[in-house]
């Protein structure tokens, strides 16, 4: 094999990637080894051998095409001068091997004191980064691995000790601490996570401690808190050094939070800081009084809606709406939920024998619990009750609003929901003369026969006007619904069949056979049905109890009266609830295409979806 003693230039563009060079993979990245280049020149020539007026590279691979690089964003000429060796091209593929196999790497440990020493020769972290081209926290990151305890790098050094073990032990500069963890376990529990948990135990975890999360960064640190920063879980929130600190700083914001709670009137409030849940069933509970939406309220929410259908009519050929309309769309949908949310109120004469808790939660957010009677107190709760319920005043309902159907409907819709099951059970009950007699019965014998009570109630109205109970205030368009229309036909054909003056009725029906008379009762007892639960309703009170038995004793089906649609229900939810009915409707599971979707697209996807399904919400299906 012949080869040239001495070294040549040859220019850049004169040289090309040979295919004898025996490297095939690995050295692919080749942006730091281009800022070494920039920063320090070409420290090893390449090894090329000629082929016409090129020639070729056959040993340099990577710093070839790092010179490439620094010619294409124009770093250097496209000429620049290239120190090489050339060599015959016979031994091109043994030159290439014995440089790639003889060459040995530099050992991490070697690199990491090389970065220590440049620091300690005065230059910036910025500019060892430039100059090697890697990121300032790839520099931190080995500055720190070389401050590890000496005889613990020489351990690592020496391959007893990985790199993954070598960042656990890095959380902590302490050398003391770090050779004590690392001393004290055996082999089996030198698992980096392991360590790191060992070394950082005195230490409060901010990604998981509830008191970090509530308290906030910013508020530590501007007290003066500590944080100690893991270069190497770069998600990590940090290590908090100052525990009492931190405990001060929670217990402070918690002191707040309590005495906005005791403004409010409460006999007690207490302060819960673990994360520990509290045993509520230790407390009987009194209950807030959801206050009805009002008709100024009602009147902004039809506002809303209409502006929230233009925008969808003028865009309905739009895939995107442009930034400005989408922002006024969730300004809308928001708007929208906080209106028919309105929040409940407890009773000014309870709240003087009641208390709270304000408890920090694991999240680090905090829960507070009102309306918590204390044992020695529930006897005078209970009284309180007694004399409002001699007084005729209605009570709230007792169980959690977790545990109800309606939980996380607004009360309008709510509202309206029940109205179209109150539609649907006159139109059902007026065809069924057994049950209807039966309900009446129950009615009047309630009242005639029985002592007050407020446990038990019928949901008819029979005292009520002509043609019961106007629905229309309840339900937006509920007179275009199939009950209504049921209803109208039925009445139609009783206007054809009794007298036409009301003078003569009497008569009539004395001439008319039992079974004529017995249709007629079921037509009206029909219309007396009311079961729409108002916004201040609580729903278990002893008229929907009722509304629920007559709903079963005639087999109502509100599949066949009333489906999901925009302004019945889809329009009115979360996403989160729409998709929920599409997978309970459709049995779909995979949900992430119409997750994606803005509100209005979901809505009118799942109308499609849900038209022929038959899918009723929870408040409906009983």
């Amino acid at each position: 094999m012949k080869t040239t003693s001495e070294i040549v230039t040859i220019p850049l563009n004169k040289l090309v990637a040979s295919a004898l060079n025996v490297r095939k993979t690995g050295g692919q990245s080749i942006e730091d080894l281009a800022a070494s280049i920039q920063a320090h020149g070409l420290i090893h020539n390449l090894v090329v051998t000629q082929k016409g007026e090129k020639h070729e590279v056959v040993a340099g691979a990577r710093r070839f095409a790092a010179l490439r690089k620094l010619a294409k964003d124009k770093a250097i000429p496209k000429t620049f001068p290239v120190p090489c060796r050339v060599i015959d091209a016979d031994g091109t593929t043994e030159t290439s091997l014995a440089e790639n196999i003889i060459r040995q790497a530099m050992h991490p440990a070697d690199q990491f004191e090389a970065f220590r020493t440049l620091v300690d020769q005065g230059m910036s972290f910025e500019d060892i980064a430039a100059r090697f081209g890697v990121a300032v926290t790839t520099v931190r990151q080995r500055l720190k691995l070389a401050n590890v305890a000496p005889r613990l790098f020489e351990l690592y050094r020496a391959d007893e000790i990985n790199l993954d073990q070598l960042m656990a032990l890095a959380v902590t500069d302490d050398h003391a601490a770090q050779e004590r963890v690392w001393d004290s376990a055996p082999d089996w529990q030198r698992h980096p996570s392991t360590l790191r948990r060992a070394l950082t135990e005195s230490m409060v975890d901010a990604a998981t401690d509830p008191r970090a999360r509530f308290v906030g960064l910013a508020a530590y640190v501007n007290a003066g808190g500590l944080v100690e920063r893991d270069l190497f879980q770069t998600d990590h929130e940090g290590y908090w050094l100052d525990n009492a600190k931190l405990e001060r700083l929670a217990a402070e914001k918690l002191e707040t939070i309590a005495g906005d709670i005791r403004n409010e009137g409460w006999k007690w409030v207490e302060i819960h800081p673990t994360a520990q849940y509290p045993d509520l069933s230790n407390y009987s509970r009194i209950h807030p009084v959801y206050v009805p939406v009002t008709d100024e309220i009602r009147a902004q929410i039809e506002a809303l809606q209409a502006e929230q259908e233009k925008i969808e009519n003028d865009h309905e050929h739009c895939e995107e709406y442009p930034p400005d309309i989408d922002k006024r769309m969730a300004e809308i949908e928001t708007l929208i939920e906080e209106l028919n949310d309105q929040p409940g109120k407890y009773s000014e004469e309870e709240i003087p024998l009641a208390g709270a808790l304000v408890c920090l939660e694991s999240h680090g957010r905090t829960a507070i619990h009102r309306g918590l009677v204390r044992p020695e107190d529930k006897r005078k709760v209970q009284a309180l009750k007694l004399d409002r319920s001699a007084n005729g005043q209605h009570e709230p309902g007792e169980e959690e609003s977790g545990d109800r159907d309606d939980a996380y409907l607004s009360g309008a819709l709510v509202e309206d929901l029940t109205a179209h099951r109150t539609a649907a059970m006159r139109a059902v009950l007026a065809t069924r003369p057994d049950i209807a007699l039966v309900a009446a019965a129950h009615s009047l014998a309630l009242r005639m026969l029985y002592e007050a009570s407020y446990d038990v109630a019928s949901c008819l109205s029979l005292s009520s006007e002509k043609g019961g109970c106007s629905l229309d205030p309840h339900a937006k368009g509920i007179e275009t619904s199939p009950a209504l229309a049921r209803l109208s036909e039925l009445h139609s054909q009783w206007l054809t069949r009794i007298p036409t003056q009301a003078e003569d009725l009497w008569q009539w029906l004395l001439e008319q056979p039992q079974a004529v008379i017995v249709d007629l009762l079921a037509y009206c007892v029909g219309q007396t049905v009311h079961a729409v639960r108002l916004p201040h309703d609580g729903h278990r009170a002893p008229r929907f109890v009722a509304a629920d038995q007559l709903a079963k004793a005639i087999n109502l089906d509100m599949a066949d009266w009333w489906i999901p649609t925009r302004e019945t229900y889809l329009g009115r939810v979360k996403k989160e609830q729409i998709l929920e009915a599409i997978e309970q409707g459709t049995n779909e599971r995979n949900l992430e295409d119409l997750r994606k979707m803005k509100k209005p697209d979901l809505v009118a996807a799942a109308e499609r979806r849900l038209a022929q399904s038959r899918w009723l919400p929870a408040l409906l299906q009983h």
